[in-house]
C-alpha cells in the first residue's frame, strides 16, 4: 500500500536529516516510526494487565520494575 503525506518544509527537512543519520531512507524512517507508534496502545494494554502481578510482588511503579530488572 502507498500513502502520500504532504509535510511542511521544516518537517520534511527534519525527516531527511534524521533518516540520513539513522542510515535509512525517509520512507524506512517513517515506516519504523509508525510501527513504534502503533505498538504503544498494545504496550499500554499489556502493562495494565500485568500491573496487578507486579504490585503483588511489591513493585509499585516503573522505577521499581526497572530496578528489579537490573
Amino acid at each position: 500500500m502507498s500513502i502520500t503525506v504532504d509535510l511542511p518544509d521544516e518537517l520534511n527537512a527534519d525527516l531527511a536529516r534524521c533518516a540520513q543519520r539513522a542510515g535509512q531512507t525517509p520512507e524506512q524512517f517513517v515506516a519504523d516510526a509508525l510501527r513504534r507508534q502503533l505498538a504503544i496502545p498494545s504496550f499500554r494494554e499489556t502493562k495494565e494487565q500485568l500491573a496487578p502481578y507486579g504490585e503483588a510482588s511489591g513493585l509499585q511503579n516503573d522505577d521499581d520494575a526497572l530496578a528489579a530488572l537490573s
